[in-house]
């Protein structure tokens, strides 16, 4: 079984990119070696900050390092040290030259002056930012025991440990190994009759079967999905004040159901950011959204629910930063970020992609759960076709119907409405007159909309609530439940030359086709 780069375990990766590299023999790595000591004595003055930049010089991209200063000279010529203006001023003797300067309280190591001068020699390389270059496979490192290593990976190892002078340790009896590679992989020890059928096992490819078998356990997804699971700040609560439970569990086990299926790294990132608007999207792939849901909810009296949801929105970029992108991009919230290469406009323009999306709540179904639904719409569909059969005219017997009472029926007249609110709520106009709710949605709120009309005679008014597939349960309400309550309606008319003079009009009755038991339209409306 082949696993994706992204599953290898951390310790491997660790040992990976500690013992690929040779303390004497290795070249300058910029990213590495080189953007520390620049970052800790020279970009407060030399670096992305252009209100705090000294002398016009950056030392952060090449391209400014390289060019010829209004004195002539230039920070940095490329395999030239004894040129270039920087080792010159690290080196120098005379106090007005010298960098960092004296009252910086930085002071520059001889290691780390000849690193740079080894850099600069070497050919001053920028490459870019880690998060921004592709891995690629090194060059297997020479072994001098090729006995001793079985795979590109003890490569590394017995080259670094020939590098300090260091004799590999004796091979762990296999007990110890089926231990470890049962909690690398899965978290668990291996139970007795795992141990003892390892132990009888006297096959070349044994281990190898055993690691198989690992991989194929569910435990396996549960074991690495949960460094996943907190990059994305899942909980099984609210966080907070009152802290209340929440049933998000589905994302739980979709990050888990990843790993065990060897989902392939971009399909993961992918359904996390967008899973809602890839062609015919399954549950799973809404599911995954969930990434974007993850923050603590403050549900405390005095919180202003516009404010907190702003929080959670900057929650939800340091997310995305830290987890997919492999930089911390808070501090572009408030200036162009003076360390990773992120400007303050990339960063909203990510925070305006994210803040335009709709945030309905999604209601999910377990296996079971569709089954049943399965079930009843099937006993459905077979009551309608059988009352379709004894009654194959019924549609002939409507339109009768309905043309003999054609006189009798009111005339309705879908008005356009101009939504007068000062609030985070947002209504948008769809094609058939009615409009979207969206945003934010308070417990209680109070909507307020004009409409302007020259019909007379008025002798009704009618508020429909529609469905909307978006919609928990299909709405209309954007409850949990897809339910909503209506406690008032009122309407103010006035003349279209003169919109001062309006009068609250009074109902002598209203009607509704359905009424929540807690909230009993009919009983409760007040003329």
């Amino acid at each position: 079984m082949k696993r994706n780069l992204w599953q290898i375990p951390l310790a491997v990766a660790c040992c990976l990119a500690t013992c690929a590299r040779s303390r004497a023999a290795a070249p300058v790595d910029f990213n590495r070696d080189v953007r520390p000591v620049l970052s800790e004595n020279c970009f407060a003055c030399h670096g992305p900050d252009q209100e705090k930049r000294k002398a016009n010089l950056r030392l952060d991209v090449i391209d400014a390092t390289t060019k010829p200063a209004k004195s002539g000279t230039i920070a940095i010529v490329p395999k030239k040290p004894e040129e270039s203006e920087l080792l010159k001023r690290i080196t120098s003797d005379d106090a007005e030259k010298h960098m960092p300067p004296a009252k910086t309280k930085k002071h520059l190591t001889a290691a780390q002056i000849d690193l740079l001068r080894r850099w600069v020699a070497e050919g001053a390389s920028y490459p870019a930012h880690w998060a921004f270059t592709a891995p690629v496979r090194p060059v297997l490192a020479n072994a001098k025991d090729e006995k001793w290593a079985r795979n590109p990976i003890d490569r590394f190892i017995l080259a670094r440990l020939d590098a300090e002078g260091i004799a590999p340790s004796p091979e762990a009896d296999k007990v110890t190994l089926l231990r470890r590679l049962c909690l690398d992989l899965t978290g668990l020890p291996p139970k007795l009759k795992e141990v003892d059928a390892f132990l009888a096992d006297q096959s070349p490819d044994a281990y190898e079967k055993q690691v198989e078998k690992l991989l194929t356990s569910p435990h396996y997804g549960e074991r690495w999905a949960r460094h996943w699971l907190d990059a994305a700040r899942y909980a099984d609560s609210d966080g907070f004040e009152k802290d209340k439970s929440r049933q998000v569990f589905f994302y739980r086990d979709y990050v888990i159901n990843a790993f065990n299926n060897d989902l392939p790294y971009d399909r993961f990132l992918i359904e996390q950011l967008a899973g809602d608007l890839l062609p015919n999207p399954t549950q799973d792939q809404i599911c995954a959204t969930g990434f974007l849901r993850n923050s603590m909810v403050n549900e405390e009296g005095g919180v202003d629910p516009e404010q907190f949801r702003m929080d959670e929105m900057f929650d939800r970029m340091d997310a995305v930063g830290k987890s997919m992108l492999g930089l911390t991009i808070q501090c572009a919230q408030c200036h162009s970020h003076k360390y990773d290469p992120l400007t303050q406009e990339e960063y909203y323009r990510l925070f305006a992609f994210l803040n335009n999306d709709h945030e309905a709540q999604r209601v999910v179904y377990s296996p079971a759960e569709h089954m049943a639904a399965a079930d009843l719409t099937r006993q459905m569909r077979e009551i309608e076709a059988d009352l379709q059969h004894r009654s194959p005219d019924w549609e002939e017997h409507m339109a009768q119907w309905e043309k003999e009472t054609a006189g009798n029926q009111p005339q309705w007249t879908v008005l356009e409405l101009e939504n007068l609110n000062e609030n985070d709520q947002r209504y948008i106009p769809q094609g058939d007159g009615s409009l979207l709710a969206q945003g934010y949605a308070p417990t209680k709120f109070t909507s307020r909309f004009r409409a302007k009309t020259k019909l007379a005679g008025i002798t009704a008014i009618r508020l429909e609530l529609l469905t909307d597939p978006n919609l928990p349960c299909g709405g209309p309400g954007r409850s949990f439940k897809g339910t909503c309550a209506l406690s008032d309606f009122s309407v103010d008319a006035a003349p279209l030359t003169d919109e001062g003079k309006s009068k609250r009009v009074k109902f002598s009755d209203v009607t509704a086709d359905y009424d929540q038991p807690e909230a009993d339209l009919e009983r409760n409306f007040d003329d």
